[in-house]
């Protein structure tokens, strides 16, 4: 197997990290919205066949509905699941098997696990716990439960894209619950630098727009 690469772009977001600036944090973080329209525009023919709505679309839908409906029902249905794997496959790698396995799940078992997840998450602050909750859907490993529950709690969890994993841990890139720990650690650490006003997600949605910037 040929050795991990960074992804195109990681060098910026590399430069990011070790800055500690306020202000450059928040031009990045300023940007993410520039990302998303840029990504929406140069998705592959794998990823656009995938869903007949549009990145953009699905993205609003993340971060409008699907946010506050996981804190208000405390589940996950499976049809959601199916969106935000559209979202994650069209936001970063496109992988080809992950959809498959997604769907392999019944509504009931995604509603069941996702239960309790969130109440792991919401009621006993157990984030590991509900990780390792969530990875026992089939498709779900750490990345696919590590966005579930950054959309539910942007403050506690921060979501493992290969960019900023890249920048925050380096290579090799690894899709483990020791290398998300660590990743949550350092991501938790540079919030809080930054000010109060950052969350997990921030920081991340920062990184990934300036790599994603320095690629095009």
């Amino acid at each position: 197997m040929a050795p991990d690469k960074l992804r195109p772009g990681v060098e910026a977001a590399i430069k990011l990290w070790k800055s500690n600036t306020a202000s450059t944090w928040e031009d990045g973080l300023n940007s993410y919205s520039d990302c998303k329209s840029i990504l929406s525009e140069t998705l592959s023919n794998a990823q656009s066949k995938i869903s007949k709505e549009s990145f953009l679309k699905t993205d609003s839908w993340l971060e409008k509905t699907l946010a506050k409906s996981l804190k208000s029902d405390g589940e996950m249905t499976l049809d959601q699941l199916i969106r935000l794997m559209v979202w994650k496959l069209q936001r970063g790698q496109f992988r080809a098997t992950l959809m498959g396995l997604i769907k392999r799940n019944s509504d009931k078992t995604v509603r069941d696990v996702s239960s309790k997840a969130l109440k792991q998450l919401f009621d006993e602050s157990d984030v590991t716990g509900a990780m390792k909750t969530l990875t026992e859907l089939s498709g779900v490993g750490p990345a696919t439960a590590s966005l579930i529950l950054s959309i539910a709690s942007p403050d506690k969890v921060p979501f493992m894209s290969d960019e900023a994993m890249d920048a925050v841990v380096g290579l090799p890139r690894k899709y483990t619950m020791p290398q998300f720990e660590k990743f949550r650690e350092l991501v938790s650490k540079k919030a809080k630098k930054l000010g109060s006003d950052w969350t997990l997600v921030m920081v991340e949605n920062a990184l990934f727009a300036t790599a994603v910037l320095a690629r095009y």
